[in-house]
């Protein structure tokens, strides 16, 4: 199945365009799409932040934030992660609740370069030789210092009984960590929080394997994590090299264009970019996430 829902014909994409709305026939489809595909992609609709926000809705009951990024509206934050290229990952892949859906909305598209990269981590899994199949199918632990504004705004975010960072004390850190085993971490003087989560690298979530997790991610708001198997031993820089080596045969491009929204499974297809070429500000996109 194609993954691209275009408008109908008699809604041709140019400025001046009548565009479609989004009906109940799209939403359908488009949740088909996230199921067969992991993810759907919405061109030539109506389109703006409200409506954008609107379609998240339909997918997601609780929203997630990232406490590093600008707010565009309530429930959209603002991309903002430099120019060079980005690393495939799940969203929020580092933290003890990663949403299951993830959605951007392009206000404005690039001309040329900073292609959003899409890929199938089912298809990574399986194309694994059996050793590394084996290896990722133990325990990771990811670990990283955190500033206060940081931990505290995340925290806020997550804790069903907070509003605000303002509120967060460190018995609501540990509230947050009692609610998912292989969490621990220690506050230091200077307030930041340093952080130790376990975490399975292989999710099951689709229904089938898929490597989905942010190991070749970017750090760009935060502290480069470190990765340790559950044994102990240091994920190596060669791993690393073959994981992207090997991802990369299964990677798409999505060349962006105005109004352009897509929902991805966050629990199966890991995203990326390519490098911004250009003035970064022609790039406006925006970002949407959580859960069912």
């Amino acid at each position: 199945m194609n993954s691209i829902i275009q408008a109908s014909a008699q809604f041709a994409n140019t400025s001046h365009a009548i565009r479609q709305p989004i009906t109940e026939d799209i939403i359908s489809q488009a949740q088909q799409n996230l199921k067969i595909n992991g993810w759907a992609l919405m061109r030539g609709f109506e389109h703006d932040l409200e409506k954008f926000s609107d379609l998240v809705a339909r997918f997601c009951s609780k929203l997630t934030f990232d406490p590093a990024r600008e707010f565009s509206s309530d429930s959209a934050q603002k991309v903002d992660a430099g120019i060079g290229a980005i690393g495939l990952h799940i969203e929020n892949g580092n933290t003890p609740f990663p949403p299951d859906v993830v959605a951007f909305y392009s206000r404005k598209s690039a001309k040329i370069g900073s292609q959003t990269t899409l890929c199938d981590g089912a298809q990574i899994y399986k194309g694994m030789s059996e050793k590394l199949q084996k290896q990722f199918d133990q325990a990771i632990i990811v670990s990283r210092s955190l500033p206060e504004n940081l931990w505290k705004q995340y925290v806020a975010n997550e804790h069903p009984q907070l509003a605000d960072a303002t509120q967060v004390t460190p018995q609501h850190l540990q509230e947050l960590m009692n609610m998912l085993p292989g969490q621990s971490g220690e506050i230091n003087e200077k307030g930041e929080l340093y952080y130790r989560l376990c975490f399975s690298p292989v999710l099951n979530s689709s229904g089938q394997a898929a490597f989905a997790n942010a190991i070749l991610g970017p750090s760009f708001n935060y502290e480069k994590p470190q990765y340790h198997f559950e044994d102990g031993t240091e994920l190596s820089e060669e791993l690393v090299t073959e994981l992207r080596d090997l991802a990369e045969q299964f990677t798409l491009e999505l060349a962006w264009q105005d109004g352009d929204m897509v929902l991805i499974d966050n629990t199966r297809v890991m995203h990326g970019r390519r490098a911004i070429q250009g003035d970064p500000k022609e790039r406006q996109l925006v970002i949407a996430m959580g859960s069912h």
